[in-house]
């Protein structure tokens, strides 16, 4: 598990925006997050916490910041809970186990993981919208360089597009679980890059991919 120190110094807006990216289901988030090909995030928070509601509410409904969310992680919110538990890293585990694996000891804590739930880092504290935003564009890129002398350079980096063959039961499932998931079967009027896009023919997901979206999920024929 590879610690990002130099995060160690980093310590409104309508609620809604926050909640619709940040998924209560941590399974899920997994299962989104493996099948989308998108890096996860969990973001540790208690009920009571003022910061926790102020990077929800103000860091996270940021729109450089959710579009970057959007293009590239999913994101999900564990609220400590003494009665919830989560099967989400394989086993059954309690929240208090689960904030204890991950040294959760004061919120909030963004911890990021990739696409196969495998810890990258973490940032603790709040961040500002624009300090989170570098976050993200650097923990994506899983660069290696030094996080101050990065945060002085400009990044454009806005995200991968991917072309992602799923099967039938995959597709529904995101369909199912991710908010921002539509089927189409032609290009739409207007074409949203931050969406997930599932479809059955390649040209189609071919001329989505090639006007910006990110990602364009494509069902398998048997």
């Amino acid at each position: 598990m590879r610690k990002v120190g130099v995060f160690a110094g980093l310590i409104l807006a309508v609620f809604v925006m926050a909640q619709s990216i940040l998924l209560t289901d941590l399974e899920v988030a997994v299962n989104l997050s493996r099948i989308e090909q998108k890096k996860l995030a969990i973001v540790f928070t208690t009920q009571t916490c003022p910061y926790c509601a102020k990077l929800k509410n103000e860091t996270l409904t940021d729109r450089t910041v959710k579009e970057l969310i959007l293009a590239n992680y999913i994101f999900a919110e564990a609220m400590f809970d003494y009665n919830k538990k989560t099967t989400a890293f394989g086993k059954p585990m309690s929240y208090s186990e689960l904030f204890s694996a991950f040294q959760v000891n004061s919120v909030p804590v963004t911890w990021f993981f990739t696409d196969q739930a495998t810890p990258l880092t973490y940032l603790p504290g709040y961040a500002p919208a624009q300090t989170f935003a570098q976050v993200l564009k650097y923990v994506y890129q899983e660069l290696t360089e030094d996080f101050q002398q990065y945060m002085k350079k400009k990044d454009d980096f806005k995200g991968e597009h991917k072309i992602i063959h799923v099967n039938e039961s995959q597709a529904q499932y995101v369909l199912k679980n991710d908010p921002y998931a539509l089927q189409i079967n032609e290009v739409p009027q207007k074409i949203d890059p931050y969406k997930v896009y599932v479809v059955q023919d390649e040209e189609l997901a071919k001329k989505l991919s090639s006007a910006g979206v990110f990602r364009v999920l494509l069902i398998q024929q048997d």
